[in-house]
Formats: C-alpha cells, sequence, structure tokens
C-alpha cells in the first residue's frame, strides 16, 4: 500500500515575511471541546522559493530521497543541508518500501540483507530481511531495524508478524498475531496487515490496515489506520493508540502523541482535530467541515503540530489540488496558515524546519518550510518521480 498525496520546538508565531506580507492568522472561539478556529481564512501570496543553503538554524541536518535513474534504475541519494549530494548508492526501485531513514543515515534493502549508507559514504550490512517484508522502520540506536510480514496460511487467515533485529542478535519475533477474517476482532479490520510507522524511544508504532485498503484519495495511507498502536519491543508490551474508524491515524510523535482528524459516516469532511498522549485524549478542536487534513507532523517537543488541508470538493482521483499548510499550537488552538505550493510534509527537524516532498506540475522535489515564517527552501533538484524518504 502507498500513500498518495504528493505523488506520495517553534511556537505557533505570526511573523512578517519580507516582500510576502504578513501570515495570516486563525480567529478562536469558545467552544464546549476548547478552542476551535476556522479553517477557510484567505490565503496570501505564495512565498518565493529559495536554493539551499538553509536559513540560519541549527543543528544541520541531511536528508534522504530516492531519485529515478536512467533504464529503470533508482538512487538513493543523501543532501547535506546546502542541497549537495554526499552519499548515493542504487537501490532496487521494487524495494522502495524497505528504504528508509535513521541517526545513522540512509537504509535500504538487497539481496535479503538490510544495509546502511552513512553521509560519509561508508556502507555496512546490518542484518537480513525477508524479501516479503513489507516495511522497515530504523530503531533510535541507528544500528537496530523492524519490518513486518503477512504469509498466508493454509486455512485461509493470514499470519501477521513485527520482527527486530538488533545488532549482534539474531532477529526476534515481538508481534505474531492471525488475521482471521472469519473471526475479526474490535481492534483491527476484518483483514488486515500490520503497517509500521516509526521507532522512537517509547517503542514501535504501527497500524493494523485493511489489506487491500489503499485506494487514490487525498492522505489515503493515513485513512487506513484507524487500529494503532505502540509496541515496547523489549516487553513486547502493547498500548493502544486509536481504535475510531471515523478518526484514523495521521502521526505518532516523539513521545506517543498522537493526532487524528474526524469525520462523520456520511462526510469525508474533517470535523475536529484530536490530540492524545499514549491513547488518552488531550485536545479537541473543531474544525469548519469544508476540508480535508492530513500529513500531520509533530514538532520535537510535540508542542506544535503542522499539517494540510484540502478543500472537499478537490478530494478526488485525479483533481488538481491547493493544499493549505498549517501550524497549529497545540496547547491552545491557534494557528497560522498559508498557501507554500503543493507541499507534502513528512518530519519536522531538529533545527525548526519541515521537510517533505513539494510537487509542481510532473516534478517532485525535496524541500524544507520555516514554520513560522513559511519560507521555502529547494533542496534536491527533483524531476519525475522523485521521492522524499527522511531526515538523518
Amino acid at each position: 500500500m502507498t500513500p498518495t498525496r504528493a505523488a506520495l520546538t517553534l511556537p505557533a508565531l505570526v511573523l512578517v515575511l519580507s516582500g510576502c506580507g504578513a501570515v495570516s492568522t486563525l480567529t478562536l472561539r469558545a467552544t464546549t471541546n476548547g478552542v476551535a478556529y476556522a479553517d477557510t481564512a484567505p490565503h496570501l501570496p505564495r512565498p518565493a522559493v529559495t536554493s539551499a543553503p538553509m536559513p540560519d538554524v541549527a543543528p544541520v541536518v541531511d536528508t534522504v530521497a530516492t531519485i529515478p535513474g536512467s533504464g529503470g534504475a533508482e538512487w538513493l541519494e543523501i543532501l547535506n543541508g546546502s542541497g549537495i549530494v554526499v552519499a548515493k548508492t542504487s537501490v532496487d526501485p521494487t524495494q522502495f518500501w524497505m528504504t528508509a531513514a535513521g541517526p545513522g543515515g540512509a537504509y535500504w534493502a538487497e539481496n535479503g540483507v538490510e544495509h546502511e549508507l552513512t553521509s560519509t559514504g561508508a556502507v555496512r550490512a546490518l542484518g537480513p530481511v525477508p524479501a516479503d517484508a513489507g516495511g522497515v522502520v530504523i530503531g533510535p540506536d541507528g544500528a537496530s531495524y523492524a519490518y513486518a510480514t503477512s504469509d498466508q496460511l493454509s486455512n485461509g487467515t493470514v499470519l501477521n508478524r513485527i520482527v527486530v533485529v538488533r545488532p549482534g542478535a539474531a532477529a526476534a519475533v515481538v508481534a505474531d498475531r492471525v488475521s482471521d477474517p472469519n473471526h475479526p476482532t474490535a481492534d483491527a479490520p476484518q483483514s488486515w496487515d500490520y503497517y509500521l510507522i516509526n521507532w522512537t524511544a517509547d517503542g514501535i508504532a504501527f497500524a493494523r490496515v485493511l489489506t487491500g485498503g489503499c485506494g487514490c484519495g487525498s492522505f489515503d495511507m493515513q485513512m487506513q489506520s484507524a487500529d494503532s498502536a505502540i509496541i515496547n519491543p523489549s516487553t513486547q508490551a502493547v498500548t493502544a493508540l486509536t481504535d475510531d474508524a471515523f478518526c484514523p491515524l495521521s502521526t505518532v510523535g516523539p513521545s506517543t502523541e498522537t493526532v487524528c482528524f474526524a469525520t462523520s459516516a456520511t462526510s469525508a469532511a474533517t470535523e475536529s482535530i484530536r490530540i492524545a498522549t499514549r491513547g488518552v485524549a488531550a485536545h479537541s478542536y473543531s474544525l469548519s467541515g469544508t476540508s480535508v487534513a492530513g500529513d500531520a507532523v509533530f514538532a520535537p517537543s510535540g508542542d506544535a503540530l503542522a499539517y494540510i488541508t484540502i478543500p472537499v470538493s478537490q478530494d478526488s482521483c485525479g483533481a488538481t489540488i491547493t493544499p493549505t499548510l498549517r501550524v497549529l499550537n497545540v496547547a491552545t488552538g491557534s494557528a497560522i496558515d498559508r498557501n507554500v505550493g503543493n507541499f507534502a510534509p513528512s518530519v519536522w527537524g531538529p533545527n525548526g524546519l519541515l521537510y517533505g516532498l513539494m510537487t509542481t506540475g510532473s516534478n517532485t522535489w525535496v524541500a524544507a518550510v520555516n514554520p513560522a515564517t513559511f519560507a521555502v527552501t529547494r533542496i534536491s533538484a527533483g524531476g519525475p518521480g522523485t521521492a522524499f524518504v527522511g531526515i538523518v
């Protein structure tokens, strides 16, 4: 299954971007659910796009992207803060879902082995990975990794597993559960697979997603992630995060913060934002119900949230979209917004910048956006098929 949007700690401040006008703010109004805000504020002109080097921020962040090559080849590249490729390696395009970024660099699978490429160009083999692995996440140590598998059994059920591989240790199954469509459970779809989200100090976040449930709607992969949880890979203790089909998980933050965008049974429009910690509700903010929301990322501190909204009228296959980037103060519900182009944020870096993929026509390129000023910086040259993997 593949995300279909875009192919694929800073407080919420109001600043002036030279030559672009003031950032638009959203009007607050009291509700029984805390604070609600409109999501239909008029958009200001898009900010100018500058090329790397980045604004004067620290620490320096390297980005990882896959770049199509000639003859069906694909490159996995690490770019420094100035947009210069500092390391690259060829990867199998059919194994895109086994590419990842983490503390050690860029990661990919080849010939049954998971590999690491560092920013210095060094390559090392980390351990085994089966050909049917459905995705990989990298541990906080930069050397451990986890993958998911789904194996059809003779009785028509599917054996789903999450496997962890640590340096110098054999692969260990930490989650082992059967999907039986004839005996569905309350915390999973009728027929499902594991979808790994990330691995933080709190554990491996995952969702149980409907088999074959991906389509071409906006934020489609996220819309499948209703039943999510986090597992401690050492104790195998599981903590439920979300379990509402009308508020599927959008992202998991650095300290098990979660956000989901609630809809109704009759409309795909986002009606509210719900934020929780380890599955315990913390905030709920109402929206206008005229947009569809997704692509959320938490700030490293967890106190701010960036996400995208798209008008409901554009939430269809093949539609031309005009996404709006919004930055929410989690504690107060106040937000600022801007149309910066067709930008899909993927991660909020430790230097305070949002990193993700920008789409212009048929071309895609890695971009960084300042969430306070909405200034856009182009990181990669880009082209058809460029994909953002993550940051180092």
